[in-house]
């Protein structure tokens, strides 16, 4: 798409204005699917636009991210995988999220599919080390942008929101929720191509 920013949206309908940036005291890494940052229905980019100090990463099966590799091992941080923990073999992994004094929580988010964000750490032994944090949410996605949603399923601003209220961030997770809803309402609008309900 031309005339793009975080949200992806073009100018007319972009949604990044709207948002109100925070710096809390924590650290977001996206790690994306290769083929996730071509979506334009992908959401990790509200959370860069609300949380700018965010980096992101492309995952790549024979190309480790050694920046991100790098970022975990700084003994700085007190890293975290957002992973279900729904197999059996990575239940010893789950943690119950304890937040060091000492260091500043990094929280490790892969992006992309359900499918490919299951080989992405399936395929990634440099994720083996990361205790996981792993929580069932109490409400149902309201993302509805891709073909067959499970409404089990959050997409990850979505479960970017539960962190951050995991995290004592409720103020970061309620504008994170509004922003999430103001970029469905207008990514239908332009892919309808309709104007922005409440503007025509």
């Amino acid at each position: 798409m031309s005339d793009t920013c975080h949200c992806q949206l073009p100018a007319p309908y972009c949604v990044c204005h709207t948002a109100t940036q925070f710096r809390p005291a924590l650290k977001i890494a996206l790690l994306l699917h290769e083929n996730e940052p071509q979506r334009p229905t992908n959401t990790s980019g509200l959370i860069r636009q609300l949380l700018p100090e965010t980096e992101c990463f492309i995952w790549q099966r024979k190309e480790p991210p050694q920046d991100l590799i790098r970022l975990i091992n700084d003994p700085a941080y007190q890293p975290w995988l957002l992973f279900p923990g729904d197999r059996p073999e990575l239940a010893a992994r789950i943690k119950p999220l304890e937040i060091s004094s000492q260091r500043t929580p990094l929280f490790v988010v892969p992006d992309g599919t359900w499918k490919e964000v299951r080989k992405m750490v399936r395929k990634s032994p440099w994720l083996d080390q990361l205790p996981l944090l792993s929580f069932t949410p109490e409400r149902k996605t309201r993302y509805d942008l891709r073909r067959n949603p499970d409404f089990d399923h959050l997409c990850t601003a979505e479960t970017m929101a539960e962190l951050l209220r995991l995290s004592q961030q409720d103020q970061v997770a309620a504008e994170l929720d509004k922003l999430l809803d103001r970029f469905l309402t207008h990514y239908k609008a332009w892919n309808q191509h309709q104007p922005i309900p409440g503007t025509a």
